[in-house]
């Protein structure tokens, strides 16, 4: 098993952009890098959203083609053949949020049903990701969040959405990742994953659960969807993320009156993270694990756990995924070095994926530290391949 990983070899990671998609990169990553700029920015968008105003074409030769694969799985399969000639398998991404009729849901779940099959027939080793609010409204699910299924004819018809995708993807051989979404969901949204998991993991890991480690109960979780695989027999797949929706989750609380669900601090939840990675990878005879990070030390301290633990068949037990267009000097390199790497790619009509995109520049714009290391990285190879 070869370990020695260089997150600093930005000439492997860098190979197959030209100098004018780093100097683009560049400057998109400057500019969200201040708070204010980026704040502007996403009042643009939503005012686009709101008044439908005729500006896709500026949006999508911008920070659209920085962070999404496409409007059309088409152009989405052109990227997932570049990401092959690394050895990087890709997590294909219907964007689709906000909806709020039948109708758009069903259309979503057939598109997100297609996508497996086009995955199954045409590449190998290739994912999907599911957003359970592509499926159906947010606020029914807030109406019904808890940990018992409700008995009405609506989520019925939500399960049986869901329940097609996974067995999609189970015939076809894609794994399925779906999504974690705000905490006032989270109850229902375990429920049904873990239906899932039980239902579809019993020989090989296909169905995928997100735990966002800044909720202070994930850790707990953790321990029982493992205990619970054993007890039932089926494989807990757990895809670990650091949390995605901070600031809501905070202005909730607030408005609420209540405790903040998430914990105070970035090095807590760094640590909660941390602490998910051993469990998981320390039971890797009984769960598969996909570490979505874009922390180089994160990265690092997985490998030395892949050692540790001596996963031998880490490429069948342990994948990293990092985003579109994000950190790149780690998905290339893992892939390099012969481990399990996967990019996300998210795609949709430039409408549909503007949340998506609002979400990760301001995401983007609050995690400094992240940003200012892409620019750095960004900076060096275009210096590097000038000389």
């Amino acid at each position: 098993m070869e370990s020695t990983v260089d997150l600093k070899d930005l000439k492997t990671a860098y190979r197959n952009k030209s100098n004018q998609e780093l100097r683009y990169t560049y400057y998109i990553f400057k500019i969200l890098q201040y708070p204010k700029l980026t704040g502007f920015l996403t009042a643009c968008a939503n005012a686009i959203i709101k008044y439908n105003l005729p500006l896709k074409f500026k949006i999508k030769k911008k920070v659209f083609k920085i962070f999404c694969a496409g409007e059309t799985v088409e152009e989405a399969f052109k990227i997932i053949k570049q990401l092959e000639k690394h050895k990087v398998k890709a997590v294909l991404d219907y964007v689709s949020e906000g909806e709020k009729n039948d109708l758009t849901f069903m259309a979503n779940a057939d598109i997100i049903t297609a996508n497996s099959l086009i995955l199954g027939e045409t590449s190998t080793g290739n994912h999907i990701s599911v957003k359970l609010s592509s499926l159906e409204d947010t606020e029914f699910f807030r109406q019904i969040n808890g940990n018992t299924f409700p008995e009405n004819k609506r989520f019925e018809t939500f399960l049986n959405r869901l329940d097609m995708i996974c067995k999609t993807a189970f015939q076809q051989k894609v794994i399925v990742y779906i999504d974690a979404e705000d905490r006032c969901m989270q109850d229902i949204f375990d429920k049904t994953t873990a239906y899932m998991m039980e239902k579809y993991n019993k020989e090989v890991a296909i169905v995928f659960k997100t735990l966002q480690m800044y909720l202070k109960d994930r850790l707990d979780y953790l321990d029982l969807l493992i205990r619970e695989g054993k007890e039932k027999k089926y494989i807990p797949a757990i895809k670990l993320v650091r949390g995605a929706y901070l600031n809501k989750e905070r202005e909730s609380a607030i408005r609420k009156k209540r405790e903040s669900p998430i914990y105070g601090t970035k090095n807590q939840t760094g640590l909660a993270f941390n602490k998910a990675m051993e469990i998981c990878l320390s039971n890797f005879k009984a769960a598969d694990t996909c570490i979505a990070s874009h922390n180089d030390e994160t990265t690092l301290l997985a490998i030395n756990y892949i050692e540790k633990h001596k996963i031998t068949n880490h490429s069948s037990k342990v994948t990293f995924s990092q985003l579109y267009g994000m950190s790149d000097h780690i998905t290339v390199n893992l892939a390099a070095k012969g481990y399990n790497t996967v990019k996300y790619l998210p795609y949709s009509e430039v409408k549909k994926a503007l949340p998506y995109l609002i979400m990760r520049s301001e995401e983007n714009s609050s995690i400094n530290g992240q940003m200012s290391s892409e620019i750095i990285r960004l900076k060096l190879e275009m210096e590097r391949s000038c000389l």
